[in-house]
């Protein structure tokens, strides 16, 4: 009996610190896309609205670590197909660098008319409007600040 349980507490030694990362979430890591401007971003958005974007009201996983999910009131759709008057959107987060993001580095701003300039969160599906979740381009791409009488900052070719 005094065997099996020093054996057994020497398993548990030698596996100990393997096991103890096991509560811990483990993010990817991405190499993201620099956008040198709006229309690169226009370009590369699926959707395109100018809206205004309530507080952080729970959030939305991506493969690099959770992002905060904001209710957007849409005034505009400036690219791609949707009915809604609003939608939840989020941006990824960066969490593979020295100091990972805070709730206070949160890319979309509360109560301001921005751009946003999106994806589906998760897949794509045929119709814009069944998309749960979108997805702003990288943490640092897709948000852009456009006050009431602004012109877009981009040409949409038609």
């Amino acid at each position: 009996m005094k065997r099996r349980i020093a054996a057994t507490a020497a398993l548990l030694l030698a596996l100990g610190p393997a096991l103890a990362g096991c509560g811990r979430t483990a993010y990817a890591c991405a190499d993201w896309v620099d956008f040198d401007d709006a229309q690169k971003m226009y370009d590369e958005a699926v959707l395109v609205v100018a809206g205004t974007a309530g507080g952080a009201d729970g959030r939305v996983e991506f493969d690099t670590g959770p992002g905060d999910r904001h209710r957007v009131e849409i005034d505009t759709v400036l690219k791609g197909e949707l009915e809604a008057s609003e939608l939840w959107a989020a941006s990824p987060r960066d969490y593979c660098v020295e100091h990972p993001p805070q709730p206070a580095d949160d890319p979309i701003p509360t109560g301001e008319r921005v751009l946003l300039f999106l994806r589906p969160a998760a897949g794509m599906p045929q119709d814009l409007d069944e998309v749960r979740a979108w997805s702003t381009l990288t943490p640092r791409a897709g948000v852009l600040a456009f006050p009431e009488g602004s012109e877009p900052p981009f040409d949409t070719g038609g």
